[in-house]
């Protein structure tokens, strides 16, 4: 049995490829070896989306049999990182011991703790992010074109990070939170499935089996690239809608990540496990979402009934 040490201090973490860089000894795990975390929370900015990356990584690992340990480096208790980890469900997720002395607050509206998701709560999600996004006044063709991307982008976790090819096998995690001083939404999804250059490569009907890794991350955002069990339209349109909001998209899978914002840019990283997408969404710059749809307004259509059905009159929560 093999020991791995993984040091996180989140003090010197400014991206998520940087923390990707000190989860990635994790990854080199097996069944029966040992995972031994340090981990510093104690950063001016802590933001649940880094939080979610230790988590799925520790989830990962004990799904597989690895035996995880750890402890928390000049911890606590009722500092406001420590509160806010556990607020966001950090601490539950990675089976930490931690009583909560403050009063928990309906987060409806504002974020989402760190969630688990799969086909049997995808929906629920969902809804609970895009109620976030409508509460606080994103632009009704920002949020058509969300309303499509961000399902896109969840679906995909269900239907290609699973082993096998079986449609809504996957799971990952997900969180939101909204910044209203400077009208900014964060989004991640993150699974450790197959990533993308597997999911890609090795299905019987894929058109892209010679794809390296670095072509397989770059061109996910490409019209068309698919693995043949989708119509490689969601990553594309979300690219672009990115793009036109001036908001930030990373993918990160494998050794490579890829930002897609102002420009597209592929670059070598650490090892992730699965994929990783990372959306920070300008709520206060609008998107026509006739420049990623055209004249259909089928998913306009999609979006205002949803809208109805699950949310009603919002006056009330303005």
């Amino acid at each position: 049995m093999r020991q791995i040490n993984v040091h996180i201090d989140l003090r010197y973490v400014n991206s998520h490829q940087r923390l990707a860089f000190q989860l990635a000894p994790a990854f080199t795990a097996v069944s029966g070896d040992k995972v031994i975390f340090e981990v510093n929370l104690n950063s001016r900015f802590l933001y649940a989306d880094y939080l979610l990356l230790i988590a799925s990584t520790v989830n990962y690992l004990r799904d597989n049999e690895i035996v995880v340990n750890g402890r928390f480096i000049d911890f606590a208790e009722n500092s406001h990182a420590s509160m806010y980890a556990s607020r966001v469900n950090f601490f539950k997720l990675i089976q930490f011991e931690y009583e909560e002395h403050f009063k928990r607050r309906n987060s409806g509206g504002r974020f989402t703790e760190i969630k688990e998701f799969n086909q049997d709560n995808v929906m629920t999600l969902f809804n609970e992010i895009m109620r976030i996004l409508i509460v606080n006044g994103t632009n009704e063709d920002l949020l058509t074109a969300l309303n499509f991307c961000l399902w896109e982008v969840m679906d995909n976790t269900l239907n290609h990070s699973g082993e096998d090819f079986v449609y809504g096998s996957g799971k990952g995690f997900i969180c939101a939170q909204y910044f209203p001083n400077i009208h900014e939404v964060r989004l991640m999804i993150a699974d450790n499935g197959k990533g993308i250059h597997k999911a890609l490569t090795t299905h019987p009907n894929s058109k892209f089996k010679t794809f390296s890794e670095r072509e397989a991350v770059e061109r996910c955002i490409e019209k068309g690239v698919t693995n043949s069990e989708g119509q490689g339209f969601g990553l594309w349109a979300t690219s672009e809608m990115m793009r036109a909001n001036r908001g930030i998209l990373t993918i990160h899978s494998g050794g490579h990540q890829l930002s897609c914002s102002k420009m597209r840019r592929i670059l070598p990283s650490a090892y992730w496990r699965g994929t990783m997408t990372y959306l920070r969404v300008n709520t206060n710059v609008p998107v026509d979402h006739k420049l990623i749809f055209g004249n259909d307004s089928t998913q306009k259509d999609d979006f205002l009934e949803r809208r109805e059905r699950f949310f009603g009159n919002l006056d009330e929560l303005w």
